[in-house]
């Protein structure tokens, strides 16, 4: 039974049998990882499994087995380090992060323990500080021009002075602060406008709706992957439909799991695809000794789209023919 921990120049061998996430205790296991889930998000929930599925299969394939040590801090910074610890403490193969935050909180124990991290469900890992020779992953960087192409179309016209969309997001989320930069770049200018809320600060959100609904160039409101804003779709959804009800906006959003939630679309990364991408990263470190080249960004082609028709008809707003037409999930 072999277990790879990778340093600067080599890859060292140990022993190691635990509990795993399935009800295996006391069997021993080729690799044992821990996943650090650093909240209860739809994205890190369809992730995880993305993760272990795939990893299962290809150690499977290769005559090998792998046991998973899932945690989720919740959302607790202080509770995504101590999670890291124990990994380590473990002795665990490798470590599999779930965000922006567990994985920067987890790399320096990961770092110091030798241990190596691959992440996913990430926005911007360079900008992040996460690419090193410790850490590497998948990201959920989506191509913006699909995002542009994807609101023009909702909205059946170019973005210009009169076709602006709300940008709705936490202003010390990194991601969504990348998000908005990248989106601006290749959007008209001015078209997309900045509505931020501070950390923890939802109350701010019915103001902000309020601003939005009395700008009437803003046509649509986009939702990166902000994981404080999209936690809370409920809210959203009855703030736009009720701040002004002559002006209900529709909402894309960069996740497709909030789709059902109340927004009326997304064309985005597949979450469970994305873990699964980590996990071709982790078997080749783990069972090759080999570190890619670059971490994984999502492409144009394996982005889904997803419409929420019902949605729509309560907000009185009607989606192309064309978007339903090549959805691969409506509501």
């Amino acid at each position: 039974m072999k277990k790879f921990k990778l340093t600067l120049t080599a890859l060292l061998i140990s022993v190691l049998g635990m509990a795993t996430l399935t009800a295996c205790g006391g069997d021993e296991y080729d690799f044992t990882v821990g996943i650090l889930s650093g909240s209860q998000i739809p994205a890190f929930e369809l992730g995880a499994p993305g993760f272990q599925n795939r990893l299962t299969e290809l150690m499977a394939a290769e005559g090998l087995t792998v046991e998973f040590i899932y945690q989720n801090a919740a959302g607790d910074s202080a509770m995504q380090t101590t999670i890291a610890q124990t990994f380590a403490a473990q002795n665990v193969d490798l470590i599999f992060s779930l965000g922006t935050g567990a994985s920067q909180r987890a790399l320096p124990v990961a770092d110091s323990a030798g241990i190596p991290l691959v992440y996913g469900i990430i926005t911007d890992p360079v900008g992040a500080g996460l690419v090193s020779n410790m850490s590497t992953g998948s990201s959920s960087a989506l191509p913006m021009e699909t995002q542009i192409d994807l609101l023009e179309e909702l909205l059946g016209g170019a973005l210009n002075a009169d076709n602006r969309v709300a940008f709705l997001f936490t202003t010390d989320e990194d991601n969504s602060v990348a998000s908005l930069g990248r989106l601006q770049a290749v959007a008209p200018e001015g078209t997309i406008v900045p509505f931020g809320i501070p950390a923890n600060g939802l109350e701010h959100l019915t103001q902000q709706f309020i601003n939005i609904a009395a700008d009437p160039t803003i046509r649509a409101i986009y939702i990166p992957q902000d994981n404080q804003i999209t936690g809370q779709m409920q809210m959203v959804q009855n703030l736009n439909r009720s701040q002004n009800p002559d002006r209900r906006l529709p909402v894309a959003v960069a996740d497709l799991p909030i789709v059902a939630d109340g927004a009326v679309a997304s064309l985005s990364v597949d979450f469970a695809a994305n873990g699964a991408a980590a996990a071709d990263i982790a078997f080749d470190i783990l069972v090759n000794g080999t570190w890619p080249a670059e971490f994984y960004s999502p492409t144009v082609a394996s982005l889904a789209l997803y419409i929420n028709a019902t949605e729509a008809d309560a907000l009185g707003f009607t989606i192309p023919a064309s978007l339903i037409g090549r959805a691969d999930r409506t509501f």
